[in-house]
């Protein structure tokens, strides 16, 4: 039932994904989609098995159902924050989308321990806060490097 759930859920972010107007590159989208993945990744397990403050059940249906979020939901959602800071100018308005999109992400984090995706033990919740807020200001400084190699073009290393 959680499994169908997600699965929907990802396939319907991915659908809505595909049809918006981007104003990424297609080879900056994979880019950013993989330094998320990497991020989330890297907290999943250093949590998981190095500090057993997150548990995941052993059905596969959980696992896949993690594993799912982790590869298409959360780096999709993290990709869509930096293709919508691109539009903003005003930094009040940017400080908010980084306000909504940690707020967003923190939900969807809890959504998997109410629906026994991802168990958190042990777990202070300005942890998730603190992990999403340095995870999207990592991958915005990372854009913004990434940004001015992508459009040097042609210059000398």
């Amino acid at each position: 039932m959680v499994g169908t759930f997600y699965l929907v859920v990802n396939a319907i972010a991915v659908i809505l994904f595909a049809k918006y107007h981007k104003r990424l590159h297609a080879l900056e989208i994979l880019v950013y989609w993989s330094v998320s993945t990497y991020l989330y990744q890297n907290f999943s397990a250093l949590c998981y098995m190095n500090f057993k403050t997150l548990w995941i059940p052993d059905e596969w249906s959980y696992a896949f159902t993690h594993f799912l979020n982790r590869v298409v939901l959360l780096p999709l959602l993290m990709v869509m924050f930096l293709d919508l800071l691109l539009a903003l100018t005003a930094l009040l308005k940017k400080l908010l989308l980084l306000a909504v999109s940690v707020t967003l992400l923190v939900g969807m984090e809890w959504l998997s321990h109410y629906l026994g995706v991802l168990i958190h033990q042990h777990w202070q919740l300005w942890w998730s806060f603190a992990f999403w807020l340095s995870a999207l200001v990592a991958l915005a400084a990372c854009m913004k490097g990434f940004r001015l190699l992508l459009y040097k073009g042609g210059t000398d290393w």
